[in-house]
C-alpha cells in the first residue's frame, strides 16, 4: 500500500506544480502589451440565438472541461422534456453559463448540439482565438463587474452586457502562439490528473481486495 501512497503523493505534488506554472504562464502571456489593440467583445462575437433544433444531441458546458456531451457527466437526463427553447451551438462557437460566467464556466464547442437556455452562445465575428482570455482572473473579474443582479447567486452576464466589455487584443499570430502554449499546459494537466485518478482507483481496488480477504498481506 505504501507504494501507491508514495506515487499518489508524488503525482499530487506534480499536479500542484503544473497548476501553479499554468497560472504563471497565463499572467505572463495574457497581461496586455503596449501594441495590443483595445476592442469591445461585441466587435469579436455576435450572439447565436437559434431554437427548434430538438433533433441535435444534448450538450453541457462545464468549468473544467468546457463543452461536453450531457451524458458524459450525467447518466440520467434531468433536463426539461420540452427542449423547444434549447439553444443551438455549433463547432467553433463559445458557450458560457449566463449566471456563472464570472466563475469561468465557458468553453469552445467541438460539437453541434443544443444546450439549456441558461447558456449564452457566441459566434466569432472574425478569425480570432481568445477563448483562453475567458479563464484569466482579471477577465473573470470584468465579467463579474458587468453582470447584473443584487447578489452573486442572481448575477447574470447576458450578451447585451457581454458585448460592451472592452479587452486588449494581440495580433492573430500572437493569439495562436499564446493558445498553443496554454493548450500544451492544459494537456499536461489533464494527463497528470488522469494518472492521479488511475492511482487512486488502483489503491481503492487493492484496499477492497484486502478487506474482503481476496489478497492477504504476507509478513516475514
Amino acid at each position: 500500500m505504501g507504494t501507491w501512497d508514495a506515487a499518489i503523493q508524488t503525482t499530487t505534488t506534480l499536479l500542484a506544480a503544473l497548476q501553479k506554472r499554468k497560472k504563471g504562464l497565463m499572467q505572463q502571456l495574457l497581461t496586455p502589451k503596449p501594441d495590443w489593440k483595445e476592442v469591445r467583445l461585441g466587435e469579436c462575437f455576435s450572439e447565436r440565438n437559434e431554437t427548434g433544433f430538438n433533433h441535435l444531441p444534448l450538450l453541457a458546458i462545464t468549468s473544467s472541461n468546457g463543452v461536453v456531451p450531457r451524458e458524459s457527466i450525467e447518466k440520467r437526463d434531468t433536463s426539461n422534456e420540452d427542449k423547444s427553447k434549447y439553444l443551438r451551438i455549433c463547432k467553433g462557437d463559445i458557450g458560457y453559463n449566463t449566471m456563472r460566467m464570472w466563475q469561468g464556466v465557458s468553453g469552445v464547442s467541438q460539437y453541434e448540439g443544443i444546450v439549456s437556455p441558461a447558456y449564452t452562445i457566441l459566434i466569432p465575428r472574425q478569425e480570432i482565438n481568445v477563448s483562453y482570455l475567458f479563464k484569466f482572473s482579471p477577465m473573470i473579474h470584468l465579467f463579474w463587474r458587468y453582470s447584473q443582479g443584487l447578489v452573486d447567486d442572481t448575477l447574470n452576464c447576458k450578451y447585451d452586457s457581454f458585448r460592451r466589455i472592452k479587452i486588449n487584443l494581440p495580433s492573430l499570430a500572437e493569439q495562436i502562439h499564446i493558445a498553443a502554449i496554454l493548450n500544451t499546459a492544459d494537456a499536461e494537466l489533464r494527463q497528470t490528473e488522469a494518472y492521479l485518478e488511475k492511482l487512486k482507483t488502483q489503491k481503492r481496488g487493492l484496499m477492497q481486495q484486502l478487506l474482503t480477504g481476496k489478497v492477504r498481506v504476507t509478513t516475514t
